[in-house]
């Protein structure tokens, strides 16, 4: 089962423990802004969203507050439209979401993108789920 997994942060190793793939069936490849902290076996596909040095001081000014957060998460610099954005020119990741049997969105900045790939590139039988417990549950489904 070919599964791409959207983990902006990179701490992808907890969910694999959970989700326990088969090496010898289950092709994992995530996608993070950063190395993600994964065992051997795992593709990772590593994006970095374009970010100005002034844009990065305003988003750290924005995140100072509660009011700034929620301005931020409604502005072009929200980190999960960045990523998307990001997501959305690479062509490895158009490719392994073409090949895609499921497709787990693992945090809350992985939304955007695990969608806008599905709708875009993944095949229609592909199943799309936000959480690993949604996640374990297809997997254990797929190999009844």
């Amino acid at each position: 089962m070919n599964i791409v997994l959207f983990v902006p942060s990179g701490a992808v190793d907890s969910a694999l423990e959970q989700l326990a793939p088969d090496p010898a069936i289950d092709r994992i490849t995530v996608v993070s802004r950063s190395v993600p902290d994964a065992r051997d076996g795992v593709h990772a596909i590593v994006l970095k969203p374009a970010l100005s040095a002034l844009t990065a001081r305003a988003a750290r000014a924005l995140g100072g507050s509660a009011a700034g957060r929620n301005l931020l998460r409604l502005s072009p610099l929200d980190p999960g439209r960045r990523f998307s954005g990001a997501a959305r020119h690479d062509r490895e990741l158009r490719a392994r979401l073409a090949e895609a049997d499921l497709i787990v969105a693992l945090e809350r900045d992985g939304i955007l993108a695990a969608w806008k790939g599905v709708r875009r590139s993944a095949p229609v039988e592909a199943k799309a789920v936000y959480g690993i417990a949604a996640a374990r549950t297809l997997l254990a489904a797929a190999r009844d």
